[in-house]
């Protein structure tokens, strides 16, 4: 890594130079003698990866619900789609399956298949935990070479380091990248990552036997091994069917492509892409290096950097209620233009606000930054400067996997510089850049105020301002006007203040038809003021139907709808609130209907919770979760990172596969339902248990 990055070397290199013929050993037909390694176009140049085409194959393994017997091995790419069969005596082979008779011999023919396809990447889901883990546990037992690769050398694989660390792969030639990792690095938000889930709502299909949410996973094996059994049509036909689901998932989202453009910007191979850390090292250790100057390890760093936290953005109370009209306004890439404003840069700190006095760059926490000299450039604010125009090409262009692997590095090198981790972490710079951000915040929520408009809410880049306009268009031509007019201001606040040009852009983000701003739970218990819960808000948007036609949306931020810790249920029934709320249609029948069939048993499959286990199920001593409680009922082994989905019963949590006592209909009314009633039914002057039917007390007067 420390070659390739002192020689500019990132994702694509040009070899030049004497070589002999391999005469195709071990898939290499060209061995170079001592060649030369040149970067292809440059740092700055046009990447022609867009022109290459990596060959994918996906891979996925049915085995017994131990894990001990392998049953079928699928692989789908490299223009094929096949299943590698275990077929014992006495069991058929259908027709579009390879039979083996023994798991010795699937195996051998499962390495061969892979080494004639050659593909340049293998991926799966969870294939290196599961899929890849499993086969090399499997060869070691039966004596099997498992030679995968290119070149030679069986597949090897090593626990990664840190509690959050992937399994590291090594297969001389090939890449291995795992779906649901691709999706994670990618910030692909989902409620859950399981192949089923992520199918269909990525690609509108599920697995052939799809997954009841309620099993647990040992059920899932038995039914998979009573498939293989008794129905090996269908077996073969749901091993097929989920490696084609996984490599469909990365082409729809273009996470390979992705993978490769992150790879060509910051020098980090394909599958170590979504290190942050890594990928900030790389970047900046080469022009540190180009500047005569050693970088800090890790450990020596640390023992200088000054003490303390980062802090976070800054955050705005809001003023709860129901608003119409209201436009928000974002500062577009907020913390890395602030980087390049103020010249934010490891490199450019200087310690204990030395040349305060001079002609340095004072951030509101009293971090000092040198102020360059007349052609010259600090290290991080230079980067950025190359990144900003080329991410606009890509925007203009079209291209949104080159943007989103922009977006991503840039926004890293906050995050990166306030981790303890990286070598160049300074708590001192991160909470430069969130200083100046607040600084920002406040002056462009003052600027706003002063030209008459009320700021309902803000949150770090964010501005929510009421328009008071008469209609939408007259909305939308007010917030182009005022985010040019601050912009204006704004330019020159910075160099009256800081000496500096700005870099910082606030645009128009968003107009919300109607937008709720909901109060904390129980702020208003004792009659006071309402306090207004930050980062969570619900709104109405219109957006352009399929058929080119205006179309409106709810939206929300931080509510219970988007979060996975509540039932479908709640989900469902927020969703349908708000939506009557925004277009004014009476509530109280709907939720009356709601409270009787939640009664009568008929939503009993909405009422599941999913939680994660966050460490071995034996380390919960002090504590017992319903999760955890829930989990311990169930059958199979309950390890750290299982998702537990169960049910709340009349005898506590139960799991929702193996439920032995009454379901607690109640609990799921006052638990799920009426929190996510009482603020609409507050705006509407209703009271939840008069309009659910539950107001028997006595009038004793």
């Amino acid at each position: 890594m420390r070659y390739l990055i002192q020689r500019g070397l990132r994702g694509l290199v040009e070899i030049d130079g004497p070589w002999e013929n391999g005469r195709g050993r071990h898939g290499v037909n060209r061995l170079y003698l001592n060649p030369e390694l040149r970067p292809v176009n440059g740092e700055t140049g046009e990447s022609p990866e867009s022109s290459l085409e990596p060959r994918v194959l996906s891979l996925d393994i049915e085995t017994d619900p131990r894990a001990r017997r392998l049953l079928s091995i699928a692989l789908h790419g490299c223009g094929v789609s096949e299943v590698l069969l275990f077929c014992p005596e006495g069991y058929s082979c259908p027709e579009d399956a390879q039979g083996f008779s023994s798991e010795r011999e699937l195996l051998r023919a499962f390495a061969r298949r892979v080494r004639e396809l050659d593909p340049d990447i293998l991926t799966g889901w969870s294939v290196i935990d599961f899929d890849l883990s499993v086969l090399a546990s499997m060869a070691e037992r039966f004596g099997v070479s498992l030679e995968l690769g290119r070149g030679p050398g069986e597949l090897r694989l090593r626990p990664g380091r840190g509690p959050r660390a992937q399994t590291q792969v090594s297969l001389p030639g090939r890449l291995v990248l795992d779906g649901p990792h691709l999706l994670r690095g990618a910030f692909v938000r989902l409620e859950r990552y399981s192949l089923d889930f992520a199918a269909r709502e990525i690609l509108g299909e599920g697995k052939v036997q799809a997954d009841d949410p309620d099993r647990v996973e040992d059920d899932k094996g038995a039914e998979i091994l009573r498939l293989f059994t008794d129905d090996r049509r269908t077996f073969v036909d749901y091993n097929r069917t989920d490696a084609r689901l996984a490599l469909e998932i990365l082409e729809r989202l273009g996470l390979i492509r992705l993978a490769m453009q992150r790879s060509r910007l910051t020098g980090l191979p394909m599958d170590r892409v979504s290190g942050s850390i890594a990928a900030f090292d790389s970047l900046y250790l080469s022009r540190l290096s180009r500047r005569g100057v050693v970088a800090p390890t890790v450990r020596g760093w640390g023992e200088e950097m000054e003490e303390g936290l980062s802090t976070g953005g800054h955050v705005l109370e809001p003023l709860p209620g129901l608003w119409e009209r209201v436009l928000t306004f974002d500062f577009k890439s907020l913390y890395p233009s602030l980087i390049r404003t103020f010249q934010i840069d490891p490199l450019g700190y200087l310690p204990d606000g030395a040349g305060a006095g001079g002609d340095a760059i004072l951030a509101p926490n009293g971090a000092a930054f040198r102020r360059p000299r007349e052609g010259e450039k600090s290290i991080l604010p230079a980067l950025l400067d190359q990144l900003f125009p080329r991410r606009e090409a890509a925007q203009k262009a079209g291209d949104k996997v080159a943007d989103q692997a922009i977006k991503i590095l840039m926004n890293s090198f906050y995050g990166v510089l306030g981790t303890p981790a990286c070598r160049f972490s300074n708590p001192a710079l991160a909470n430069a850049i969130t200083g100046f951000g607040r600084e920002i915040l406040l002056w462009s929520k003052a600027w706003f105020e002063a030209a008459g408009h009320r700021v309902l809410y803000g949150d770090t880049d964010s501005l929510f301002v009421l328009s008071e306009a008469r209609s939408d268009a007259e909305a939308l031509d007010l917030g182009a006007r005022l985010a040019a007019e601050l912009n204006r201001e704004l330019s020159r606040h910075v160099d009256e203040t800081w000496g500096v040009a700005s870099r910082l852009e606030l645009q128009l983000e968003r107009l919300y038809l109607k937008l709720l701003l909901p109060a904390t739970r129980g702020s208003t218990a004792s009659g006071g003021a309402a306090v207004g819960a930050r980062k969570r808000y619900a709104g109405l948007v219109s957006r352009e139907g399929a058929g080119g036609e205006p179309t409106s949306e709810v939206v929300f931020v931080g509510m219970e709808a988007v979060r996975r810790d509540w039932t479908d249920l709640a989900r469902r029934v927020q969703r349908e609130l708000y939506d009557r709320l925004f277009s004014e249609r009476p509530v109280e029948d709907y939720l009356r209907r709601t409270t009787a069939r939640l009664r009568a048993g008929e939503l009993d499959r909405e009422l599941v919770y999913r939680k994660a286990l966050r460490k071995d199920l034996a380390a919960y001593t002090s504590t017992s979760p319903p999760h955890v409680a829930a989990a311990r009922k169930a059958s199979g082994t309950w390890g750290r990172g299982r998702l537990i989905a169960y049910v709340q019963t009349q005898a506590g949590p139960e799991p929702a596969a193996e439920r032995t006592s009454a379901i607690d209909h109640e609990h799921y009314l006052e638990k799920q339902v009426r929190p996510i009633a009482e603020p609409v039914l507050d705006l509407l002057g209703l009271e939840f248990k008069k309009v659910v039917g539950d107001d028997r007390q006595l009038d004793l007067f």
